[in-house]
């Protein structure tokens, strides 16, 4: 399965009128959002699942990419990918998606990397994944407590604008 990590893009500062699970993707996060969008389409990245965080700025970012990338599905929630939760929690929900060829998880820092360490059987790893980056990994067995995955890339935003 080809697991590709995919963190949401610029959204709303916190505020304290304002819940962190309701902030909206601000301007400049749609931009980045489209340009990161374009230029996995021109990688060929073609999730047959995407799967988001029910947070707002995830579940966005989700939608966006999902019109682009998969046009005619829509994004379905994963409550493993929200901020708190964990790998095995994450692990665990994903397995239930063995069939899938591939994946995009759309989510939030510091889960996302921590998820990738996990796959990778690598807890000491640090991966500095910035708003609108990506990470894939590739995991050949799913129905497995533990996987074995390969790091196959890891994209900056500004490496993903450039190929936009």
């Amino acid at each position: 399965m080809r697991i590709y990590l995919f963190r949401h893009a610029t959204a709303e500062l916190r505020r304290e009128n304002l819940s962190d699970r309701d902030r909206r993707l601000t301007t400049d996060g749609h931009k980045e959002l489209q340009a990161a969008a374009k230029a996995l389409t021109k990688l060929k990245v073609a999730p047959d699942a995407i799967l988001a965080s029910p947070y707002r700025r995830a579940w966005d970012t989700a939608l966006g990419v999902a019109q682009i990338l998969r046009p005619s599905a829509k994004p379905s929630e994963l409550a493993a990918l929200v901020p708190g939760s964990n790998p095995v929690r994450l692990w665990n929900e994903l397995r239930k998606h063995h069939v899938a060829r591939s994946v995009m998880l759309v989510g939030h820092e510091p889960l996302l990397t921590e998820f990738a360490a996990f796959l990778l059987g690598s807890p000491n790893l640090t991966i500095h994944l910035k708003k609108c980056g990506m990470i894939r990994v590739d995991v050949h067995t799913v129905q497995i407590d533990r996987p074995a995955g390969t790091l196959r890339w890891v994209l900056t935003p500004k490496q993903l604008a450039r190929m936009a």
